[in-house]
């Protein structure tokens, strides 16, 4: 009888390739943690612009509701078109633009234009610009860091 001899080849290659794929299942899990991680840090500052972003547009808001009672004041007070423009230009300043800041780099713009309405339930202002103007260029973040210590 013939005994078969296994070639020396063949016995190493099962655990070679066990190995290659552990190491492939641990460069991928390094890869997903780091995108998660990255994922999370722009969730956070999306959230934060987004909550920067209301806070302002409240206090727009706010501005152009005690804006539009002080227009219905004057239009009570007014007995013609002309008069409630001329009462308007001097008792308010000669720009009807407001600025809010929303972080260092950024600000919200709002300009509105009077409007004289037909009657007392009708609008008194014109909302002509609503923007987010950068005031300063922001600074990139252009390292990529792989692990953070906390």
């Amino acid at each position: 009888m013939e005994t078969k001899k296994k070639s020396e080849s063949s016995i190493g290659a099962s655990s070679l390739l066990v190995i290659i794929v552990v190491v492939s299942l641990v460069c991928f899990a390094a890869l997903s943690i780091t995108s998660a991680s990255a994922d999370l840090r722009l969730s956070q500052k999306l959230a934060d612009r987004t909550s920067t972003y209301y806070t302002a547009c409240n206090e727009a808001q706010d501005t152009l509701k005690s804006l539009s009672v002080s227009f219905s004041s004057i239009y009570e007070d007014s007995a013609s078109e002309d008069e409630y423009m001329q009462i308007i230009e001097e008792s308010l300043s000669v720009s009807l633009t407001f600025s809010y800041p929303m972080n260092e780099n950024q600000i919200l713009q709002v300009s509105v234009s009077p409007l004289y309405p037909e009657d007392a339930s009708g609008d008194f202002l014109q909302v002509t610009s609503w923007q987010v103007v950068n005031i300063t260029s922001p600074e990139l973040d252009e390292s990529l860091p792989v692990f953070q210590k906390k």
